[in-house]
């Protein structure tokens, strides 16, 4: 499913990162594909994640399916607490509409490359020396890519949560325009910016209802 050889041979990359899965060969494996950054931390669980949790850590590596606190659970945990590090969640879950609600500024499928990991916890480290309005904004949108991208259109283009957040997009179109400035949108597994049907905050959008 992994393959080691996939890093990179990187300069030292500036940020701390935390890493929580319960399988000990993943922790492993992207401890070694994030060696460039200042600081990787592992920890087992989502309990061991929010003790290993401090000021320094700009971004975590979640897991979404861990024992005892899940990485739903931390991802909330971790927006109520006054660090809020960036969150990539990486998880065999296939996504649905509910990741709208999860506060998470990433979501990536299992099976992934180092080049893709890497890629995304550098965006990620931007992403959490942004305004925290311009952040939250561009993971919304981050997450509404991934769900337009994974979930049959029929499921997702009248479901509340989704309409809510497009509403939000809308509202907030200029605000998400200069956000993506700092915090672009991610590129896919092909290194391709999502071809997902787009909301109407876009340029040129139509309402993906129609």
């Amino acid at each position: 499913m992994f393959d080691r050889r996939d890093d990179r041979s990187m300069t030292r990359t500036a940020g701390t990162v935390l890493v929580a899965d319960d399988d000990s060969g993943i922790r492993s494996l992207y401890q070694c594909w994030l060696g460039a950054f200042d600081e990787v931390r592992t920890a087992a669980d989502g309990v061991a994640a929010l003790e290993r949790l401090d000021g320094d850590v700009d971004v975590v590596v979640l897991d979404r399916e861990m024992p005892g606190k899940d990485g739903v659970d931390v991802a909330r945990e971790l927006d109520r607490l006054e660090l809020d590090p960036a969150v990539v969640m990486i998880s065999g879950v296939e996504p649905d509409v509910d990741l709208l609600d999860i506060p998470v500024d990433d979501y990536l499928r299992k099976p992934v490359t180092g080049e893709v990991v890497v890629e995304r916890v550098e965006r990620a480290v931007a992403a959490a020396e942004s305004s925290p309005r311009h952040r939250r904004l561009v993971a919304l949108d981050t997450r509404r890519r991934v769900v337009e991208a994974a979930v049959p259109r029929h499921r997702f283009v009248d479901d509340p949560t989704y309409q809510r957040a497009l509403e939000r997009l809308d509202r907030e179109g200029w605000t998400v325009d200069d956000a993506r400035v700092s915090v672009p949108p991610a590129a896919d597994a092909t290194g391709e910016e999502p071809r997902a049907t787009v909301g109407p905050f876009d340029a040129g959008s139509r309402d993906p209802r129609q």
